[in-house]
């Protein structure tokens, strides 16, 4: 169960964690750090992989999670959900392309080409992280993830109170932990681009 339960958290935090590479990627390049530039985009790419293919086995498990939100926020969810799959579709092929550009150095195409694939790819995972956020993180949406509506369902109202809280903070702890670890990797090789730009001049 605690398995099951933890995947869609997972899936978020893999969103999360390919924002932060292509944040780091992107300022990577801005200071001329090619080859940080290079293992920032392909560790985008690789944990943008790792995402897919966890989304699709969660899904084949456990179907579609309904939205349980009221008022304001569904068509807030919908919106976002609709404009992050549309475009989630549409980022594969640019990413490929801009990759192979690269891997064949052709760096002015590549270039051109990746100043619009970055900012989509990132709105892809930034909005990924959302949709998780609105379906998975508002009071008492802990009862669309199957696993934890059996367990709650099950329960008396003092432990459906813990498995809620408990849903929230282990979220929490799974989505930071690594955003923690490379937001700093991120801002040491950027420390060190600046330090090595003003020792140049």
């Amino acid at each position: 169960m605690t398995s099951m339960t933890m995947w869609p958290a997972l899936n978020a935090t893999l969103n999360a964690t390919s924002a932060v590479l292509l944040t780091g990627g992107y300022c990577c390049i801005r200071a001329r750090r090619i080859m940080a530039h290079t293992l920032c985009m392909l560790g985008a790419c690789l944990v943008s992989g790792l995402f897919l293919a966890s989304y699709l086995l969660y899904h084949a498990r456990v179907g579609s999670v309904p939205f349980q939100g009221h008022g304001w926020a569904r068509p807030v969810y919908f919106a976002i959900l609709l404009s992050h799959t549309v475009l989630a579709v549409a980022i594969v092929p640019m990413i490929w392309r801009t990759l192979r550009l690269a891997m064949r150095r052709q760096f002015e195409a590549h270039r051109g080409f990746a100043r619009v694939t970055l900012p989509l790819w990132l709105y892809v995972s930034v909005t990924g992280v959302l949709v998780y956020v609105l379906l998975y993180g508002l009071p008492g949406t802990a009862h669309a993830c199957p696993m934890c509506r059996e367990a709650v369902a099950d329960s008396s109202s003092l432990v459906r109170d813990r498995i809620v809280r408990g849903y929230a903070f282990s979220t929490i702890a799974l989505l930071g932990t690594p955003l923690i670890l490379v937001g700093s990797l991120t801002t040491m090789i950027v420390r060190s681009a600046r330090r090595a730009r003003r020792n140049r001049q």
